[in-house]
């Protein structure tokens, strides 16, 4: 499973982090990569996506939208034209929250099989926001 996720004030990747512990509290086997988008090379990035069975895109909510590091792989991977690949969204906002649902039309539009609305928590996540990444992390596995 391949995490890929930017942050403005680290809510995202406390969320991204979470989520990868949930994975593996609910499957060790499970191989998991997590990649800030906005750092690490989108090549390399790309490469885990074609390998992975499912990704996990995030991204915080910036003015109604979703981090440019983000949207640019989000086309990039619409463009290669993946197949049989599942994922969902996840992302922290702090006024309305919309990058999940942005994340997840893109995910639909990549055609890959959505298989959650995704999951989105308001600031920096408290451990209760945190818990409730664990156990929909385990409910994707």
């Amino acid at each position: 499973i391949t995490i890929i996720y930017d942050t403005m004030w680290n809510g995202t990747r406390r969320m991204a982090e979470a989520i990868a512990e949930g994975i593996k509290n609910k499957d060790k086997d499970v191989t998991i990569k997590l990649f800030n988008s906005a750092k690490r090379d989108k090549n390399d990035i790309i490469t885990e996506v074609f390998k992975s069975k499912m990704i996990l895109v995030g991204s915080s909510t910036i003015n109604n939208g979703i981090l440019s590091s983000v949207a640019g792989l989000l086309e990039m991977i619409k463009g290669l034209k993946f197949t049989d690949k599942k994922a969902a969204a996840f992302g922290s906002y702090g006024w309305s929250g919309e990058s999940v649902k942005i994340i997840t039309e893109e995910l639909k539009e990549c055609k890959f099989e959505v298989v959650s609305e995704g999951i989105k928590e308001l600031w920096n996540p408290d451990e209760d926001a945190l818990n409730r990444c664990r156990e929909w992390a385990e409910s994707l596995v």
